[in-house]
């Protein structure tokens, strides 16, 4: 095994401590606890980091959009980009106050994602959503309200048309326009007391139920 890709556990001696971390293999070591300033040992050997395949779950072949309209953190677009790469999304549409990948924070969550999937960047998410209707595209908007059904009660996607899951602002929402043309609405369940997930949450919930579930939808 190479150290390269590698780690290896380091632990604090200090029985008042006992701080236990990962530290990359082949840098080097730490000689005291940077929790405590306690004496350190390596535990055990290097290893690697496990990594997952593709499986034996075929996935649904719909190719799959998404749009995010007014989401303003750069962390929570960085983890859609790193989310939409690993579940097969073929083009993600940037609108409004959405931060695009010409910011360098982006990367620190995308993690090379930016440059794996096809984006654009408008400044107007309903002008966008239009545009897609036009195209022939479905839009699936992931959002509450009165006329939402749950995600999970609904049927998997599969064949055409190309499906847009539309996402909006953090706190607002998706804007009202653009629910209004939107061809179905689909809501996450919340079992607790908050009322919604945290909007990358939210995204990678439904992009993997509608990417993986094994009927269709009609």
């Amino acid at each position: 095994m190479t150290e390269n890709g590698t780690f290896r556990t380091q632990e604090c001696q200090d029985q008042d401590c006992r701080f236990r971390f990962p530290v990359m293999a082949g840098t080097v070591a730490l000689d005291s606890c940077p929790k405590c300033g306690g004496p350190i040992q390596q535990m055990g050997k290097p290893y690697a980091r496990h990594t997952v395949g593709s499986g034996d779950t075929p996935p649904n072949p719909v190719e799959m959009h998404v749009l995010v309209d007014n989401v303003r953190s750069i962390h929570n677009v960085g983890s859609i980009f790193r989310t939409a790469e690993a579940v097969g999304i073929s083009q993600l549409y940037l609108c409004g106050m959405t931060p695009t990948p010409d910011n360098p924070r982006l990367a620190k969550t995308s993690i090379g994602a930016e440059g794996m999937i096809g984006w654009q960047y408008s400044s107007n998410g309903l002008a966008t959503a239009l545009n897609l209707k036009d195209q022939g595209m479905k839009l699936m908007a992931i959002e509450g309200g009165e006329q939402a059904k749950s995600l999970f009660e609904e049927q998997a996607l599969t064949g055409d048309p190309t499906v847009v899951l539309v996402f909006g602002n953090e706190l607002a929402g998706i804007d009202p326009g653009i629910l209004a043309i939107c061809d179905q609405i689909l809501y996450i369940p919340m079992g607790g007391l908050k009322e919604s997930l945290n909007v990358s949450v939210a995204f990678g919930i439904a992009a993997y139920y509608l990417r993986y579930s094994n009927s269709s939808i009609t």
